[in-house]
């Protein structure tokens, strides 16, 4: 497991703070991640989805090592949580799953869920954002069941208008080009990528949605979009290949 690191500045005064972000567990062991957050001592934790996997109606349990990790993070530091697409089920199943005629799918979590997820201690966004210490932090989730594939994006203008220091989780890196480049947001952290599964030249084979070499697999982009290569090998018949897992460290002091 390594630990990548990113130094940024921000001309937001008096916006100074270090975040651990750790991207697709899916449930795998995680005994390794511990020890750098605890030598890290973040300021917070970002959790930017697919930590665990298929919440189904009526299979709720504390017994998945993504709540595991959930409960240890929020130990260490205020860690903040968003869905990916694997938690709100994609191609492995889903959460609740209700639709009206003529209308976008809509997921609801069950209570059961929900109550599990908070019991943990961390603070789960969906569609949402929260200000804490400065930071406006907010959780955008996958769009893979909605028409389109669009993730639901009528939140930001609230969002982009609170006080603070724009911090994003995105799930999907893919969307920074797609949705949230014009949008006056300091920071995106993403996964989902897995860094590609294989890198060649730096550069990863495969994401998905973004398809061969795709542009979004891990890495510091134009100073506003950080993505993880995730803390798992969820294949494991395809291993990764020069593309270690990471935990990302990031610090961002004021200018």
């Amino acid at each position: 497991m390594r630990n990548t690191r990113y130094r940024l500045r921000t001309g937001v005064s008096r916006i100074s703070f270090k975040t651990c972000i750790v991207a697709d567990l899916h449930d795998r062991p995680y005994g390794q991640i511990l020890p750098i957050l605890k030598q890290e001592k973040p300021d917070l934790v970002l959790i930017p989805g697919d930590v665990t996997e298929t919440l189904r109606a009526g299979e709720e349990t504390t017994e998945r090592n993504g709540l595991r990790l959930l409960t240890e993070c929020a130990a260490i530091a205020p860690t903040f949580y968003t869905f990916g697409n694997h938690e709100i089920g994609g191609c492995h199943g889903n959460i609740r799953l209700s639709k009206m005629a003529n209308e976008p799918l809509t997921f609801t979590l069950t209570s059961a869920w929900k109550g599990i997820i908070e019991s943990t201690g961390v603070v789960l966004l969906r569609q949402s954002y929260t200000v804490w210490n400065g930071l406006a932090i907010g959780g955008l989730g996958s769009g893979l069941l909605n028409p389109g594939w669009k993730p639901e994006l009528d939140w930001l203008d609230a969002y982009v208008s609170a006080k603070g220091y724009k911090l994003l989780m995105s799930h999907h890196p893919e969307y920074y080009d797609r949705y949230l480049r014009p949008y006056p947001i300091d920071l995106t952290v993403s996964g989902h990528a897995h860094g590609g599964q294989w890198r060649v030249l730096g550069r990863g084979v495969y994401a998905p949605d973004q398809g061969l070499f795709p542009k979004y697999t891990g890495g510091l982009h134009e100073n506003r979009l950080v993505i993880s290569r995730g803390v798992a090998n969820t294949v494991p018949c395809v291993p990764r290949f020069f593309n270690p897992c990471e935990v990302v460290t990031v610090e961002v002091n004021a200018e």
